[in-house]
């Protein structure tokens, strides 16, 4: 059994957002490395992290670790980075399933490119079988109206909510905050 840890668009757009609201962020993620098994969790990582001293510093740790820390770009669908990630090293890398895989889901802009947005969205996910976890304290809204980060997060919350029900989902998205409430394999 795998965890599957989806960072998309992790750094995001800092100066949108107050500086507690991403330290939470990047604590928590830096929190699952210890809270997860290197031997079985793969971290499918758009490529931002090029431009974030802190998400590199995180990755670098994650490596130093045994994670396997995969890159992807916007452009990619997941079969294809699904695809990248077991051509890595055959015998080792087991084909990653709904049955097997545990998709966690971290990043910016909850209710957009995390939820329905992007090719490698909750919603996409859950198309091709898989469960999904949406992680709260890794995630962050930057796009919705509001006048702070509390208020574009509850209306974030708000419409992963609705989401998840109006397309009969509520079964296949669970949603926490706390990275030691998570499902792992």
């Amino acid at each position: 059994m795998y965890n599957l840890i989806l960072l998309n668009h992790f750094y995001g757009y800092p100066d949108l957002i107050d500086k507690t609201s991403n330290d939470i962020r990047y604590a928590q993620l830096l929190r699952l490395l210890d809270r997860f098994n290197s031997e079985n969790t793969i971290f499918f990582s758009s490529i931002d992290w090029r431009n974030d001293s802190r998400l590199g510093s995180i990755r670098k740790i994650a490596l130093a670790e045994e994670f396997i820390w995969v890159d992807y770009t916007d452009e990619e669908t997941i079969e294809n980075i699904l695809n990248t990630y077991e051509k890595l090293n055959d015998s080792i890398h087991k084909k990653i399933s709904p049955n097997n895989t545990n998709v966690i889901i971290g990043g910016t802009n909850t209710a957009g490119c995390l939820l329905r947005n992007a090719n490698v969205a909750a919603i996409n996910w859950i198309n091709l079988g898989f469960n999904v976890q949406m992680c709260l304290s890794m995630c962050a809204d930057y796009q919705l109206d509001g006048i702070n980060s509390v208020e574009k997060n509850n209306m974030a919350m708000g419409i992963l909510y609705n989401f998840v029900k109006d397309n009969n989902a509520i079964n296949k998205v669970d949603v926490y905050y706390d990275v030691a409430d998570l499902r792992r394999n």
